[in-house]
């Protein structure tokens, strides 16, 4: 490789943070929400933004450059990409959705050395402190619970597209936030109940999604402890999304029992995660930012794992027939059942 070649790829690699701070920015900014009414010249939305017209200009040649709006002569608009960044898309808190991890990822290089988390570090505050202040926030824990469902609602329509959901009667999504993953299989099929189990200010959040989604009538919510468990009974399918990578494999062991106990014989639970190949290479470069993330975030211990990780994880806890079923989407499908 050249030098210069070296160079742009250093640059593109070294300065990814003015990528993902743009996009905020222009969402922050209200561009999205403002093209999403129709095009709009420099002039027109640097007055509607609030913002001087240069710097209008600057920021929509970025955005552009980024795939995220389109010009045509003088007016710009919102490319099909872009659209998804409104306010009003389901996917338009995850574009809003970098703090605070953003201030926790500056200190990547103390969580490397200490393999331990940077929220007092990077906030001042331990994660308790801070989840505690989220959930006696109802207008905080309705904006994280929207970037919760910009991660899985589409993810809940891939499984619910790739996974056949015909034999059960009811799924319970646990830990399952305001419950997207559960509300998109349920929509798709409309025998099926279902349970959003979590702790009691979230359930509170998640009986509005149902709600919100007509499902009032067949799902329901169950405050429960993710580690002291019982579980809630009933289903004889369980999900568990984005869940196990936040846990050392001593905390994952105690949720893997408290869902299998949960389950009837011929259950089935879905461990939805990004499987790593056997020889711990992440499958996509997502993937692997992912894993340096649980660093920064999470406790010790808790990670990306392999297919075989999680396999010895779940046939520890007594599952077998353990598959993995690659999706085009963020996360896999560890399925595993209770013979």
């Amino acid at each position: 490789m050249k030098p210069v070649e070296a160079l742009n790829r250093l640059t593109e690699i070294g300065f990814g943070y003015c990528v993902s701070r743009t996009l905020v920015t222009g969402c922050e900014l209200g561009v999205f929400d403002q093209l999403g009414k129709g095009p709009a010249t420099i002039e027109e939305l640097s007055g509607r933004l609030g913002i001087q017209p240069q710097v209008c200009r600057r920021l929509l040649m970025a955005l552009r450059q980024l795939g995220l709006v389109e010009r045509d002569g003088d007016p710009f608009g919102n490319s099909e990409l872009g659209s998804f960044c409104t306010s009003q898309s389901p996917l338009g808190a995850l574009a809003r959705g970098a703090d605070p991890f953003y201030h926790m990822f500056e200190f990547l290089t103390d969580a490397a050395r200490e393999m331990s988390p940077r929220w007092q570090q990077a906030l001042g505050a331990s994660s308790a402190d801070v989840f505690g202040a989220l959930y006696a926030d109802p207008d905080r824990l309705r904006s994280f619970a929207a970037l919760m469902n910009s991660l899985s609602i589409p993810q809940g329509q891939v499984i619910a597209e790739r996974f056949d959901f015909t034999p059960y009667r009811c799924v319970m999504d646990v830990a399952g936030g305001p419950g997207a993953i559960a509300v998109e299989i349920g929509r798709r099929y409309p025998h099926l109940w279902g349970i959003i189990m979590d702790m009691p200010p979230v359930c509170q959040v998640a009986e509005e999604h149902i709600q919100a989604n007509g499902l009032s009538g067949r799902f329901t919510t169950a405050p429960a402890d993710l580690f002291a468990g019982p579980y809630p009974s009933g289903a004889d399918v369980l999900v568990l999304g984005y869940i196990l990578h936040d846990w050392s494999d001593e905390n994952c062991r105690k949720i893997l029992r408290n869902c299998f106990q949960a389950l009837p014989a011929g259950g089935a639970l879905l461990v939805c995660e990004r499987a790593f190949h056997n020889d711990f290479s992440p499958p996509t470069t997502h993937a692997a930012m992912l894993d340096m993330a649980m660093l920064v975030v999470c406790e010790s211990g808790a990670r990306e794992r392999t297919e075989n990780e999680y396999r010895a994880l779940l046939e520890a806890a007594g599952f077998g027939n353990v598959e993995l079923m690659r999706l085009e989407a963020p996360r896999d499908l560890i399925i595993a059942r209770k013979a």
